[in-house]
């Protein structure tokens, strides 16, 4: 159940269901996924700077980092980001440039 302050009838008091919006439009509607595609990408290149960031930005950096950084299977990335086929996961598995360039660097 929602909190309620005093002056708000019982009435108007709702229970939230899974299946609710996350998001609430001013006019009380959900948002669209592009248009929060489009507030997210905004977010992040206007306020953290990231030039070409997207909605898909954090997402992506996440799985890149456990694969990379944290070394942990593609098969743990594919249960973090909720993939069930393994050959989507995989895609982040690509090592970044400056892996490939310190490789060559090593020969």
């Amino acid at each position: 159940m929602l909190p309620t302050n005093s002056a708000e009838e019982p009435e108007k008091q709702r229970s939230l269901k899974p299946s609710d919006p996350l998001f609430i439009t001013q006019k009380g509607g959900p948002y669209s996924p592009n248009t929060l595609q489009e507030h997210m990408a905004l977010m992040l290149r206007g306020w953290a700077g990231i030039e070409k960031a997207s909605s898909h930005s954090g997402r992506r950096s996440v799985i890149t980092n456990v694969i990379h950084k944290q070394k942990k299977s593609v098969k743990v990335a594919q249960k973090i980001a909720g993939h069930v086929n393994p050959s989507t996961t995989l895609i982040y598995e690509e090592p970044p440039e400056e892996q490939i360039s310190d490789a060559l660097k090593s020969l």
